[in-house]
């Protein structure tokens, strides 16, 4: 195949990747007691995370070789959907930044409890949790249930920030649901948005690539959220 289409074809899988978070991000934030809908936002979150992954690795394959790689150079052997294959691969390629704004990023890229399990939560809907109400209807076996993955990230971001004996007592008040799912849907944009920020932020900062900063317009989404505006974006179409 040219190498210039291919080259260009990066370039607008690295835009597309940034518009799948983003509107992944918008998806969750519609998430309220009356529409549980989780669908949307995993489908388009795994697609971003895997598509963003995917052109780091990429860019860092041609830096060491001076080449685009070719499928089985990229995923050897791997799952295409395996996510968290694919973090695991890109915190290898990413480098503490010693600015003091990113002084936390390299924690959050491979240390962030909440984002290890989003990652595996989407890692699994990817490989075997998209079809999980049609694999019971055609009498596979269901190994998955993504939707309640997320109902406890959900859950377990509350508790940190509540405190469990409030997270109880809210959850008691029929009237205070709204606000749970309003709360939790805030935190789990924040942890998102601060992850993808630092990763962004590896295209600046980092060394995985001498050609990452030719894609400045198409992460822009992210490496430039105020610390303010953390978790105050609004994603929604």
């Amino acid at each position: 195949m040219n190498e210039t289409y291919r080259n260009i074809s990066l370039v607008f899988e690295i835009g597309n990747s940034i518009k799948f978070i983003k509107r992944g991000l918008g998806e969750v934030q519609k998430i309220t007691g009356a529409n549980d809908f989780y669908h949307p936002a995993l489908q388009f979150l795994s697609s971003g995370f895997e598509r963003l992954f995917k052109t780091m690795l990429c860019l860092n394959f041609k830096e060491n070789n001076n080449k685009l790689p070719s499928y089985g150079e990229l995923l050897k052997g791997k799952n295409g959907h395996d996510i968290e294959y694919l973090k695991s691969e890109v915190e290898k390629i990413c480098i503490p930044v010693t600015r003091p704004f990113a002084s936390m990023d390299y924690g959050i890229i491979t240390n962030d409890e909440i984002i290890n399990i989003i990652c595996k939560t989407l890692s699994e809907y990817g490989q075997k949790s998209r079809y999980f109400n049609l694999d019971a209807v055609l009498g596979k076996e269901q190994e998955f249930d993504a939707v309640n993955a997320w109902e406890k990230i959900e859950t377990k971001i509350l508790k940190e920030h509540l405190g469990e004996k409030k997270f109880f007592e809210i959850l008691q008040n029929p009237k205070l649901l709204d606000s749970l799912y309003e709360k939790s849907n805030e935190l789990i944009v924040s942890r998102i948005e601060l992850f993808i920020r630092a990763i962004t932020r590896q295209f600046i900062f980092g060394n995985f690539s001498s050609d990452s900063k030719t894609f400045l317009f198409e992460i822009e989404p992210f490496i430039d959220i105020d610390d303010n505006k953390i978790g105050k974006n609004d994603y929604r179409f």
